[in-house]
C-alpha cells in the first residue's frame, strides 16, 4: 500500500474508541495516521522517512529529515515488512504507548496501537504480505493471492478514497457536536 493509504486507514482508527463510547478529540486522527506510517520505518523509501520538520528562517525554508537515520538502520538490519511488520512490533509497541497514557488517554493509545496494527492488516492484503511472525521468515497474506491488492493499483486508491471519506465524516461529526 502507499503511504497515503496507509495513514488514511490509520486516521480512521479514531472511530474504534469512540464507538466504544471513548472520548476522541479531533487531533488523534493525525495520531492515528502517524502511527499507520510507522512500521515503514525499515523501507528505503517511505512516507514517514522522507517526512520533513521544519520552517523558515526568514524566508528561507529549512527543515530536518528526523527518521531518517531511525529507517536506515531498520531497513539494513531487518529488511522491509519484516520484524516491524509483525505480531511482536505490535506488542511492543502497545507495551511502549502505554507511557503515553497521560498525554493521550485511553482513546489515544487505543488509536496508536491500532493505527500500527492497521499498517500491518492493509499490507497482508498485497501481493507481497508481511512476516507475521518474525522472525519465521514465512509470509502471511489476509486475501488469496489472486485477489491481493497492487500497491498503487486501483484497489489501493479505491482504499485511500474511501479512507479520506471516513475522515471528512469523523471530523464533520466532530464539528457538529460543539458547542458554540
Amino acid at each position: 500500500m502507499r503511504g497515503s493509504t496507509h495513514a488514511v486507514i490509520g486516521a480512521n482508527t479514531v472511530w474504534i474508541p469512540l464507538l466504544a463510547g471513548l472520548t476522541v478529540q479531533p487531533w488523534l486522527v493525525a495520531v492515528g495516521a502517524f502511527a499507520a506510517l510507522l512500521p515503514d520505518l525499515d523501507a528505503s523509501e517511505s512516507k514517514i522517512k522522507s517526512l520533513t520538520v521544519g520552517g523558515y528562517v526568514g524566508k528561507t525554508k529549512v527543515g530536518i529529515r528526523p527518521f531518517v537515520p531511525i529507517a536506515m538502520v531498520f531497513s539494513t538490519i531487518f529488511g522491509h515488512r519484516g520484524a516491524l511488520h509483525s505480531l511482536l512490533a505490535v506488542v511492543i509497541v502497545a507495551g511502549a504507548s502505554t507511557f503515553l497514557i497521560p498525554y493521550v488517554g485511553a482513546a489515544g493509545l487505543v488509536v496508536i496501537i491500532l493505527g500500527y496494527a492497521s499498517h500491518l492488516a492493509a499490507d497482508a492484503m498485497t501481493k507481497s504480505g508481511i512476516e507475521f511472525l518474525w522472525p519465521l521468515k514465512m509470509r502471511f497474506g489476509l486475501l488469496p493471492h489472486f485477489i491481493r491488492v497492487k500497491t498503487g493499483g486501483i484497489l489501493d486508491t479505491l482504499l485511500s478514497l474511501i479512507g479520506s471519506g471516513g475522515v471528512v465524516v469523523f471530523l464533520y461529526q466532530y464539528i457538529g457536536t460543539l458547542k458554540i
